[in-house]
């Protein structure tokens, strides 16, 4: 029988040898791996800073202003700012501003995303002041001739037409309030002059698309949900929200053009008023629906007590209707927007 000859003796016991010491590194070795990788992942959490917890909601007020992704991915987590205004951070590139509209005041969350940069900035501000407009040792300044505007960080192109969509919530509460706060915006609607609106209205406009199939992007704690790219306003049962709530709005935006804006007003625990006399320890919807719609179109707050009649003050007594018409410095900052028809 030909063939090659089988290995004995010392020629086997040597290639025994040989074949236990390479098994022996190749051990060695995938322990050395699982070690560098146990010590890389313990080395990960180590870097991670202490507010970085995962789960759960993240606090504003304890990190830093601008995070880097690689020290903590807060895409796609909630992160809470000022009077409990919280957000989800947006995990598809765009940024978002949150509104919140109180009775004791408001508060603002702005969440600006950076992919390039790998970072997210987040500012947030809120402030308290008495049940409705605050008091001053002197009056507050005539709206029709009190210029002062902030505006939003985005806005809708100009000469568009925004789409919205309306969400009748459970209670049975009206359309009509919102409705008219968003055309109050768009048509510039006043009391100063002799018309009962501004000319040149801004270029800007708005166009009820009907009913839509869910509620605002606004969960039950007034906190701006996940977008999905329709614009809904209507009325929501916000029942983990605080008490003095009337309203909250959130604004998705890349770069600086708005692409999403979804606004909420209160139907839990708040009693609302639309035509009629007024009840005591109601609110004028239109009214709140106006301020809201001022943020859908790019309007920031303005505070201090010597702006309070105007429609972008941050708070709002019961029976006050007067944000259902705007001021001076509302009508200058939507031409600052988008310049007029």
């Amino acid at each position: 029988m030909h063939g090659f000859p089988r290995a004995s003796g010392p020629v086997a016991a040597a290639a025994a040898v040989t074949a236990a010491l390479a098994c022996t590194a190749l051990a060695c070795t995938a322990l050395a791996c699982t070690v560098t990788a146990g010590a890389g992942t313990a080395l990960a959490a180590q870097r991670s800073p202490a507010w970085c917890k995962p789960g759960g909601t993240l606090s504003a007020r304890a990190m830093p202003q601008k995070v880097k992704i690689t020290d903590c991915d807060l895409r796609g987590r909630t992160v809470r700012g000022a009077n409990g205004l919280a957000a989800v951070v947006p995990s598809d590139g765009t940024s978002l501003v949150a509104h919140a509209m109180r009775t004791t005041g408001g508060a603002e969350l702005r969440i600006e995303v950076d992919g390039r940069a790998g970072a997210v900035t987040i500012s947030t501000k809120g402030g308290r002041v008495p049940e409705g407009r605050p008091r001053a040792s002197r009056a507050p300044l005539d709206p029709c001739e009190d210029g002062v505007h902030r505006l939003e960080p985005s806005k809708w192109p100009k000469g568009s037409t925004v789409e919205w969509r309306y969400h009748p919530g459970t209670s049975g509460l009206p359309k009509t309030g919102i409705a008219e706060g968003v055309s109050n915006m768009v048509d510039a609607r006043t009391d100063c002059g002799n018309g009962d609106r501004f000319t040149p209205p801004p270029d800007v406009g708005a166009r009820d698309a009907g009913r839509s199939d869910g509620p605002p992007n606004v969960t039950g704690d007034a906190a701006c949900g996940n977008r999905n790219r329709v614009n809904t306003f209507g009325w929501l049962a916000m029942t983990g929200a605080e008490r003095d709530i009337l309203a909250a709005t959130c604004i998705w935006y890349d770069g600086e053009t708005t692409v999403e804006t979804d606004m909420a007003l209160q139907e839990r625990g708040k009693t609302w008023w639309s035509d009629g006399t007024c009840q005591s320890g109601a609110y004028s919807a239109e009214a709140v629906a106006t301020h809201e719609a001022g943020h859908v179109f790019g309007l920031d707050h303005v505070e201090g007590a010597d702006h309070v009649n105007l429609t972008m003050t941050p708070s709002l007594a019961s029976c006050d209707d007067g944000p259902a018409t705007l001021g001076k410095g509302d009508y200058d900052g939507l031409i600052a927007l988008y310049g007029g028809r």
